[in-house]
């Protein structure tokens, strides 16, 4: 009985230490936190794993799905392999994967693979778990931030409703262009 109780305490004191170490540090998880829904994507200047120059701002006038990932990263590979699935059916949805660690040859992932040597850009943008998904709208603001693996059911889903979304948005301008 002892023995079990010592092993329930130590189990609670474990699972408690990152709040404890993020209180005692006074460390705020607010920095953390990335971006949310109504943020703007902030413009940078990354680089193409090939070493080639892309700004931020050239994803401007498409839905863009940006996915921050980390090489070596399971729940990062299993993302990019659900996404792949996904993004045949949605070919108006732009997709771009982020990280600060990534060679030449390193990944042979589907989609353009940005990277961030510095870390200014995704210091910015990355929750603190990843994969870090964010959904920006034709204008760059965020309308979809989510820490975590999402699943291809959800992922579906969240193409068609943002999708949908953005549709709804863009048609009142459409129909006043008609109106004489």
């Amino acid at each position: 009985m002892r023995t079990r109780t010592l092993r329930l305490a130590l189990l609670m004191f474990l699972v408690s230490l990152p709040a404890l170490f993020l209180v005692v540090a006074q460390i705020s998880i607010e920095k953390y936190r990335g971006l949310s829904r109504g943020d703007l994507m902030p413009m940078a200047m990354l680089h193409t794993v090939e070493g080639v120059p892309v700004a931020t701002g050239s994803w401007l006038g498409a839905p863009t799905l940006i996915v921050v990932f980390q090489p070596g990263c399971e729940a990062c590979r299993r993302e990019i392999d659900i996404l792949a699935a996904i993004a045949p059916s949605f070919p108006e949805v732009h997709i771009a994967l982020l990280s600060t660690a990534v060679d030449i040859g390193e990944t042979t992932a589907p989609f353009p693979v940005y990277v961030d040597h510095q870390g200014g850009f995704l210091k910015q943008v990355r929750k603190l778990i990843t994969p870090a998904i964010y959904w920006t709208d034709a204008s760059g603001r965020i309308r979809y931030a989510r820490a975590g693996l999402l699943g291809e059911d959800e992922g579906r889903r969240l193409f068609h409703e943002l999708l949908a979304e953005a549709n709804e948005a863009k048609a009142p301008s459409d129909a006043r262009r008609q109106t004489p």
